[in-house]
């Protein structure tokens, strides 16, 4: 009896320092990724490191030289082919300007059990520009545990600005109608299109992403436990993981690193593409 009471008693240390080491992991993973979160709140949205300049009278010209396209992108986020598009209309083109250098209070929205997203605490929504078939839309808004995987969209409608998109666990990827405003409410993104290819071609790599991977089971394991390329009848896939698929398809990588798992920073990233646009990021240095 007496060495039964013994045992009973050692159980009892062993099964409460166990309890007690348990409490001390637990609490110091939750003081890690609340300062990890903390953290990332640092690059939640970055604004330009240079003055922002007068350029009512640049923004009326139709005839840009270089270095003004390079003034005007540094003053507005808005690429050559953009600016092309709203020659002749100045105020439009100061609007973004004035979208570029907004310094508004952020706050953070909970877009799932893990994950942040950053928005404007006024609900400000940054214009966009005109949006084709093929675009690409980047954001690094989202953020799970310090770690800002962000979020990423093909445009397959640009009339109605509507995305494809794969969003989270449990939800096959879909079309999102007016996709677009979810990007533009956010404290960033990016509007990406591919180089040298033709609107026709951009097009029908909308429109192949939309016959092979709409509804598709979302997985962030894709590239670690399964192929990277998922073929014609992708399985599963996720949000960088998607788009990177529909260029796939046609001979584009657009992972700029080449890893087994592509992300949003690695679009961001890709030499294939040209910035249309650029908000919340520093548009010299992108993400």
């Amino acid at each position: 009896m007496r060495v039964f009471k013994k045992i009973l008693k050692i159980s009892g240390f062993v099964l409460l320092a166990l309890l007690m080491g348990l409490s001390m992991l637990i609490a110091f993973a939750a003081a890690f990724f609340s300062i990890a979160d903390g953290a990332v709140d640092l690059s939640a949205r970055t604004l330009p490191s240079y003055a922002r300049e007068d350029i009512s009278a640049l923004a009326q010209k139709t005839d840009w030289t270089e270095e003004e396209y390079r003034t005007l992108y540094l003053q507005t986020g808005l690429g050559k082919s953009a600016l092309d598009g709203m020659k002749g209309n100045a105020a439009r083109i100061l609007s973004f300007q004035d979208a570029l250098f907004y310094e508004g209070e952020l706050e953070h929205e909970q877009v799932a059990f893990t994950t942040k997203r950053d928005i404007f605490a006024d609900g400000y929504r940054a214009p966009m520009v005109d949006l084709e078939e093929g675009d690409v839309l980047v954001s690094s808004v989202c953020h799970t545990f310090g770690w800002r995987n962000g979020h990423a969209a093909i445009i397959v409608d640009g009339a109605g600005e509507n995305t494809l998109e794969s969003v989270s666990l449990g939800i096959p990827s879909t079309v999102s109608y007016g996709g677009s405003a979810w990007f533009r409410e956010s404290a960033n993104f990016m509007v990406l299109r591919l180089k040298g290819a033709s609107q026709e071609e951009r097009a029908a790599i909308a429109q192949t992403a939309l016959e092979r991977l709409r509804g598709v089971d979302y997985s962030i394991t894709v590239g670690v436990f399964s192929p990277k390329d998922q073929g014609e009848t992708p399985k599963e896939t996720h949000c960088s993981h998607l788009v990177w698929q529909a260029y796939k398809y046609y001979g584009y990588d657009i992972d700029s690193d080449g890893g087994a798992v592509c992300t949003c920073r690695d679009i961001a990233n890709s030499d294939l593409f040209e910035v249309v646009q650029v908000f919340g990021f520093d548009p010299v240095k992108l993400w």
